[in-house]
Formats: C-alpha cells, sequence, structure tokens
C-alpha cells in the first residue's frame, strides 16, 4: 500500500505540544475536519529532532483525497507551521525553526520546507498537469521547471524507473531537508510514522482547570484586574449539581469586585451562539436557580448555570435573554432557555475565556488568527457541523 503523509520536524526544546496542538488547531479552523489526527513520534538517525505526524482523520478523505488535503492545507497561507511557530513565540520560543514534508508514494509528490520567522524556503518535485515539475520558492523567488528525463527507445522498465529517480533525486523536499540536518530524512520518518510516542489533541484552548485558570489570569491583565478578588469561598450546588472543577478553577481566580467596572458586563460578544451582552453569575444568582422556573429540565442534564446572557445593547431586547450553563465534563458551554431548551453553545469554556481576553486587548497577526479560528470553530459546532 502506498505511504502517504505530512509531517513537522522540530526540536521539542523549542517546539511544546501545547505550541502543536494549538497551532494545528488554528491552521485548521478554516477547514471541515471534526477528527484530526496528530502524534509525534522521534526521529531514529536525526538526533535532537521528533516528528509529528497529521492526517485528517476523515475516512472520506483519507479514502482517495488525503494527498489533496494535505497539499493545500500546507500550501495555505496560514500553514500548520506558521501557525504553530506563532503559538511556540506566544508560549515563549520566539526563536524556533521548523521542517515539513509531504509525502506520497502513491504518485511522485516530495514537497519539504524550513519555516523560521524570518521566512520560509521550500523544494519539491510533483506531478503537474504535464508531466513531472520541480520547484523552489521563497519569499523573494518563485522557480519552476520541467523534469526532463532523457531515455533510449529501447529502455527497459527498470531503467525508466532509475533514470526518473536520478533526475528527480536533486529537487526532492527530502533531499532538501536532508542536506539541511546532515541526516537521510525520509528513512526516519518513514521509521517514525510506524511508531508514534504519544497522540497530541488538537485544541485552540487546552482543557481542564489549570488551563482555565490560566485562561481567567489571562483575561485578569488584558482587563488590569486582580486574580481572585472577591472570590467566593465555596460554589453551591444547583439543584442537586455540584459545580464542575473548571467553574471552580474559574471563581478562584476571576475577579468579582473589580471596583473600576462594577457591572462587569462584556458586550457586543459574537461567538457561536453566545451573542449580545454576558455577566458571569455571582454567588446569589446561582442560588436564585434553585427557584427558576423549570431548571429542572436542565439539571437533569447535570448542567451548571455560570452566566446571563441578554440581548445585544445596539437592538437586542428580552426574549433574547438566556443562561449560559457549563456541561458535566467542565468544558462544553450550553445555551438554556426558559430552563428547558437546551442548545450548544459552540465555544468551549476555554475558548469563550480567550476570545474575552483577546477581544479586549490589541491583537498581534497570530492573535488575529487566532480569535478568528475560535469565532468559525464556535459557530461551525453551534450548526451542527
Amino acid at each position: 500500500m502506498a505511504t502517504t503523509f505530512a509531517a513537522l520536524i522540530f526540536r521539542p526544546a523549542e517546539i511544546p505540544d501545547r505550541a502543536l496542538s494549538q497551532g494545528f488547531a488554528v491552521a485548521l479552523g478554516g477547514w471541515d475536519v471534526a477528527s484530526p489526527r496528530l502524534f509525534v513520534a522521534p526521529l531514529p538517525g536525526v538526533p535532537g529532532f521528533c516528528a509529528a505526524y497529521y492526517a485528517s482523520g476523515d475516512p472520506a478523505v483519507a479514502g482517495g483525497d488525503e494527498l489533496d488535503h494535505l497539499s493545500e492545507l500546507f500550501e495555505d497561507e496560514l500553514s500548520p507551521p506558521v501557525a504553530v511557530l506563532d503559538a511556540a513565540a506566544e508560549l515563549g520560543h520566539p526563536g524556533a525553526t521548523i521542517f515539513a514534508l509531504v509525502f506520497s508514494e502513491e504518485i511522485v509528490h516530495d514537497d519539504g520546507w524550513r519555516f523560521e520567522a524570518s521566512g520560509f524556503v521550500r523544494h519539491f518535485v510533483r506531478e503537474g498537469e504535464e508531466g513531472i515539475e520541480a520547484g523552489v520558492e521563497a519569499p523573494d523567488r518563485s522557480d519552476l521547471v520541467a523534469v526532463e528525463v532523457d531515455l533510449p527507445d529501447d529502455a527497459t522498465e527498470q531503467q525508466e524507473r532509475e533514470a526518473m529517480d536520478r533526475a528527480i533525486r536533486p529537487h526532492r523536499g527530502s533531499t532538501y531537508l536532508s542536506a539541511e540536518l546532515g541526516a537521510p530524512v525520509l528513512g526516519a520518518l518513514m521509521g517514525g510514522l510506524f511508531a508514534p510516542e504519544r497522540r497530541v489533541d488538537v485544541r485552540l484552548v487546552a482543557p481542564g482547570p489549570a488551563s482555565i485558570a490560566g485562561e481567567v489570569s489571562r483575561l485578569n491583565r488584558v482587563l488590569r484586574r486582580e486574580d481572585g478578588r472577591g472570590a467566593p469561598a465555596s460554589l453551591p450546588p444547583v439543584r442537586g449539581v455540584d459545580a464542575p472543577a473548571t467553574y471552580e478553577a474559574f471563581a478562584r481566580a476571576y475577579d468579582w469586585a473589580d471596583p473600576a467596572d462594577p457591572e462587569d458586563l462584556y458586550r457586543e460578544l459574537a461567538i457561536g451562539a453566545i451573542e449580545g451582552t454576558l455577566r458571569f453569575l455571582r454567588d446569589d444568582e446561582l442560588r436564585g436557580h434553585e427557584r427558576e422556573p423549570g431548571w429542572e429540565a436542565a439539571a437533569a442534564r447535570r448542567l451548571y448555570p455560570i452566566a446571563r446572557l441578554s440581548g445585544s445593547a445596539l437592538g437586542g431586547g428580552a426574549a433574547q435573554r438566556a443562561v449560559v450553563a457549563l456541561g458535566p465534563d467542565g468544558e462544553q458551554l450550553w445555551i438554556v432557555r426558559g430552563g428547558t431548551s437546551a442548545a450548544p453553545a459552540g465555544p468551549t469554556f476555554g475558548e469563550l475565556l480567550r476570545y474575552l481576553s483577546l477581544g479586549w486587548s490589541r491583537r498581534s497577526d497570530a492573535e488575529e488568527d487566532l480569535i478568528g479560528a475560535l469565532m468559525l470553530r464556535a459557530r461551525l459546532r453551534a450548526l451542527g457541523g
């Protein structure tokens, strides 16, 4: 069976798993890929480097269009290596270098890249519309040539294959990467492909209480607030449903008593189904949900209320009022209307908090990409995509 893959090659000290996770999530923000797969393996014979292998995880794509998907994704302006570099810089590794290879044995396709903050270099050979073509690209150049193979009329099939290999070898992306890394890359990548060390979940924002606490601290810094000011000693159960651990982490870290903003309103939000003005519920409001008409249905789903959502100041009305609730997994958010009608909100809890912090800060190009991916992914989830 012909092997097709796309891989990033990097130094683990420069590219943590979180950068891989966020970077691929941002790059895939505009793609209809529901279950992307990303796993990391060491590269035998290439000291100090690992490889992260990406696949769409879509059986329909893998059945025949996987190479098309990989090629288009890695040629996109916001490709996985670019987004991973941005994420690594955000995490304190601004000088990282990433190599990438998109390769297939099914047809001639060997596309190698080097990415760093100053730009990129690309060497490739592939089957074009008029035969085999090879190219070199960089920010200041773009060369594309046809690969010519001279053969006698009576050449055997074996001779044709050998001549073709000699003609394309200097142009291969894997040849370029081997020279850059000082070791044979293609064989190492083939070996790593079948020896995964760990899987990395592709997520815009990591789940879990520690991640949520970090997102709240980020939001507090953006708003010039203090971590934990006015935090409740404990959170009450609501209709027998205890607060998820992620919300407990949120409540401990959030600034509930900022004297500069006593209303604590987040206006003009638009992420998934969370549209309008949001205010996180205080202790007395949580206790009031014990008497909220119809909340029994939400409680039966083990939903925990965390915020009020009202209409936009630009025209929303009382009919748009709803409650934002957190699911029992501590990650999924729901929109609850009248205590009975619950629908997915779109963003996860962590994604909502990151959206809030990005919305109130001056954004870099990388952060613009991230907030765009957050909004698009949330919209797709809210629509059931």
